[in-house]
């Protein structure tokens, strides 16, 4: 208005008056952002959460992520079961799952990575990555590109129509698929006693989706996701720990 008026003296009452006006519609209604994001059902973080206890702030530099963490993880092998992908799929709706490397001389599981759910279908969707019980090879001229693996549209019907066809077609029994070269090998990981406050912070200002809980063996020991940070959530669990806790004292 400004700018289209040449009137500078109009600046300072037009700011004013688009700060009351947002006060005032912040008194009685959420932004258009919020109200998407609850519709959407997408869970979002705020800067800081808020955690009541007898109406009192918790300070979650008190607690460690152990205590909000998933326990029942779904972990993969970089060689896994084509039949057994297609199963874990159909049954579960998690976005990401811990990818670990059976170490034989030390006789170990340790977290190597990560992978996530869109790019399980979309090796899925190619049989020529499938491999035989005998083929230990990693097929170089199979693999698809990184543009391929990124491209989000997909036919969830067809998917799942192909994921029954693995799980129950006696043909992929002994059908295997090399996850090693789509993996996240930079995937973030905590120790289960790190600080829960300072969990959320890294949580939030890198964008995580999910977070593996490991011990100082690198052994998965649990995951967090967005909707186990939110203020109802950690609410909920760390006055179960909390009162746990006080039941073992007593």
């Amino acid at each position: 208005m400004v700018e289209l008026t040449n009137d500078v003296q109009s600046l300072l009452p037009m700011m004013v008056a688009v700060m009351v006006a947002r006060m005032t519609g912040d008194l009685f209604s959420h932004s258009l952002y919020s109200s998407l994001l609850k519709q959407k059902c997408i869970p979002f973080l705020e800067p800081e959460p808020c955690v009541l206890y007898q109406n009192k702030p918790l300070n979650l530099e008190l607690f460690t992520v152990k205590d909000v963490m998933e326990r029942q993880v779904k972990v993969l092998h970089l060689r896994e079961k084509v039949s057994s992908l297609a199963t874990l799929l159909l049954e579960t709706k998690h976005g990401g799952f811990p990818v670990i490397y059976h170490m034989e001389q030390a006789h170990e599981e340790v977290f190597i990575g990560s992978i996530t759910r869109l790019e399980l279908y979309r090796i899925l969707e190619n049989e020529t990555l499938f491999e035989t019980q005998n083929d230990r090879s990693c097929k170089q001229h199979s693999q698809i590109s990184y543009s391929e693996m990124s491209v989000k549209l997909l036919n969830s019907t067809k998917i799942n129509l192909l994921l029954n066809e693995y799980r129950t077609d006696i043909r992929y029994k002994d059908c295997y698929v090399n996850l090693k070269p789509y993996i996240n090998q930079s995937a973030m990981t905590v120790h289960a006693n790190f600080s829960l406050q300072r969990t959320y912070t890294i949580f939030r200002t890198l964008g995580l989706r999910h977070l593996t809980i490991v011990d100082l063996r690198n052994h998965v020991l649990g995951i967090i996701t967005r909707k186990d940070l939110m203020a109802f959530q950690l609410e909920q669990k760390l006055l179960r720990s909390e009162n746990l806790e006080l039941e073992h004292r007593t």
